[in-house]
C-alpha cells in the first residue's frame, strides 16, 4: 500500500527527510540544469514541480509532476530515456518513468547496506589467490584485496608509531618468499633501524646482507642499478619493452626484485647526492626492468623531502593513520589523518586512482618468525666465501701477516667499490678487526680466522 504525502506549499513536503528529500531535490536540481524551465513575456519563471509523492515502503518513491507546471513542457520530452538517463547520474540512483494520470519519475531509494571492516584480519597464506608474487593488500568492504608485486609497483607506505605499517610490510613479505622462489623473487632490504627486517636475515631470497648504513645502501641501490643496466641491454637485445615480455619469451626468466627501504625518508635526507641519485634511477627506469621500490616513513608530511621524481614515481599509496590532515594530503589519501588511534591496521590505499580503506592483514611477532624461519636457509658451519675471498684470506694470514686492507684487496685485483664493501660487510661480521698497534690496519679475525685454521 502507498502512502500518499500531498504537497502544497513547498517543493517537497516538510515530512519528506533523508534520502527522499535528497532525491526530490536532485530531479528539480537537474531537470533544471536540463533546461525544463520557462520564462513569460511577463517574466514569471515555470518550473517542473511535484504536488505529491508515493512512498513505496523504504524501497521506491514516485514523484508526481504537478500538472499546472506542466502545459509549457511536453510529457514525452520528460520521460525520455536520455533524460531519465541524467536524472540517474544527478540522484545516484536509478531512475524511471511512470504513468499515473500525469507523470512520475520513480526512484529506487534503497542502497546496499554498508559493510563494516573488520578490526582484525589474520594472514591466512592458504587462502592466497591464484597468480604470480601475490600480495596481501588488505580486506575492504567487497572482500579481501590482494595485487601481484608487478602491478602494485613503486610504493609510498605511509604510518605513524603503532598504526599497522610495519605489520603490513612484513605480511607482504611472508606472502612473496612463501610463494616464490629465489629464482623468481630476490629482496634487497634496508634497514637503518637494524631491527625492522631482522626476521629475513636468513632468506635465500636477499641479494646481499640487509643494509644498515649510509653507506651499505649505497652500496646496495648501486648495485640494483647496474642491475638495471644489465637488464636494459637484455631487454633491448630481445626487443622486449619489459620484463614480463622477456620472460614470457625467455628461457632463462628474469626474477624480480623488491627493494624495500625502512623510514626511507630518513635515509634520504642524512644521505648524499650519491644515494639520492641511485633511488631516482630505481623510481624511473626500475618497474620495466622488474626492479620494484618500496619506501616506508613515519613522517608523511615531510615527503616532499624525497627527491621529487621518487615521489611522482612511487604510485601506489598505503597511507595508515598519520597526525594531520596536511600529512594525509601530501601522502595522496585525505582522511588518513582521521583513522582512529584503536583501529591498527586500517589504511586507505589508492592504487587504482580513488583511495579505498582497508584493513590490513595481520601477523603476529611467532607467526613472523615461524614463516621466515620455514624458508630460511640454514646457516653453514663455516663463512661461505667465494673463490676470490678464500684466496684473499689464504694470502693475508700466510703472506701478509694477517693484515688485509683495501690497498691489499686492490692489489689483489678487486676493484675500489668493491674493496670497499667487502672490508665494510666483514668488519660488520667481525671477519676483519683493526688492530691499534699498527694503525688501525685491518687484520683477518674471528671466523674467517678460525676457517684458515681448520
Amino acid at each position: 500500500m502507498a502512502t500518499e504525502i500531498v504537497n502544497t506549499t513547498r517543493n517537497l513536503p516538510a515530512t519528506m527527510t533523508g534520502e527522499v528529500e535528497r532525491a526530490g531535490y536532485a530531479i528539480l536540481r537537474g531537470l533544471d540544469r536540463l533546461g525544463f524551465t520557462h520564462v513569460n513575456q511577463d517574466g514569471a519563471v515555470f518550473s517542473v514541480r511535484f504536488d505529491k509523492v508515493h512512498l513505496y515502503g523504504a524501497n521506491w518513491a514516485a514523484f508526481h509532476l504537478d500538472a499546472e507546471r506542466l502545459w509549457h513542457f511536453s510529457v514525452a520530452d520528460l520521460a525520455k530515456p536520455s533524460v531519465l538517463a541524467q536524472l540517474a547520474a544527478v540522484t545516484r540512483k536509478p531512475v524511471r518513468s511512470f504513468d499515473d494520470g500525469g507523470l512520475s519519475f520513480v526512484v529506487e531509494l534503497q542502497a546496499k547496506p554498508k559493510v563494516r571492516l573488520p578490526d582484525r584480519v589474520a594472514l591466512d597464506l592458504g587462502q592466497r589467490p591464484d597468480g604470480a608474487l601475490m600480495v596481501p593488500v588488505g580486506v575492504g568492504r567487497a572482500g579481501p584485496e590482494w595485487r601481484s608485486l608487478p602491478e602494485l609497483g613503486h610504493a609510498l607506505i605511509v604510518g605513524t608509531t603503532g598504526s599497522g605499517k610495519s605489520t603490513w610490510i612484513h605480511s607482504a613479505l611472508a606472502a612473496l618468499v612463501t610463494g616464490a622462489g629465489p629464482d623468481r623473487l630476490r629482496l634487497a632490504l634496508i634497514d637503518p633501524k637494524r631491527s625492522e627486517f631482522t626476521a629475513w636475515a636468513g632468506v635465500p631470497h636477499l641479494m646481499a646482507d640487509i643494509a644498515h648504513t649510509e653507506q651499505q645502501a649505497t652500496a646496495l641501490l648501486s648495485d640494483l642499478v647496474a642491475e638495471i643496466d644489465r637488464r636494459g641491454d637484455l631487454l633491448a637485445g630481445a626487443l622486449c619493452r619489459d620484463i614480463s615480455a622477456y620472460n614470457r619469451n625467455s628461457a632463462d626468466p628474469l626474477p624480480y626484485i623488491l627493494c624495500a627501504i625502512d623510514e626511507c625518508l630518513d635515509l634520504v635526507l642524512g644521505s648524499g647526492k650519491e644515494l639520492a641519485g641511485y633511488l631516482k634511477t630505481i623510481a624511473i627506469r626500475g618497474r620495466s626492468a622488474g626492479v620494484i621500490l618500496w619506501a616506508a616513513t613515519q613522517h608523511a608530511a615531510a615527503i616532499t623531502g624525497m627527491p621529487r621524481v621518487v615521489n611522482t614515481n612511487l604510485t601506489a599509496r598505503l597511507v595508515f593513520r598519520v597526525a594531520d590532515r596536511s600529512a594525509s594530503d601530501v601522502a595522496g589519501c585525505p582522511g588518513a589523518e582521521g583513522i582512529a588511534r584503536d583501529k591498527p591496521g586500517r589504511l586507505l590505499a589508492k592504487i587504482d586512482g580513488k583511495p579505498q580503506e582497508l584493513q590490513a592483514y595481520h601477523l603476529p611477532d611467532a607467526d613472523l618468525a615461524r614463516v621466515a624461519g620455514s624458508v630460511a636457509t640454514p646457516k653453514p658451519a663455516g663463512p661461505t666465501l667465494t673463490t676470490t675471498e678464500a684466496d684473499l684470506v689464504t694470502w693475508a694470514i700466510a703472506g701478509n701477516g694477517g693484515y688485509l686492507g683495501l690497498g691489499d684487496m686492490r692489489a689483489r685485483g678487486l676493484g675500489n667499490k668493491a674493496s670497499r664493501r667487502l672490508a665494510e660487510q666483514w668488519e660488520l661480521r667481525g671477519w676483519l678487526v683493526k688492530d691499534p698497534a699498527a694503525g688501525n690496519r685491518r687484520k683477518v679475525g674471528g671466523e674467517l680466522l678460525g676457517w684458515v685454521s681448520a
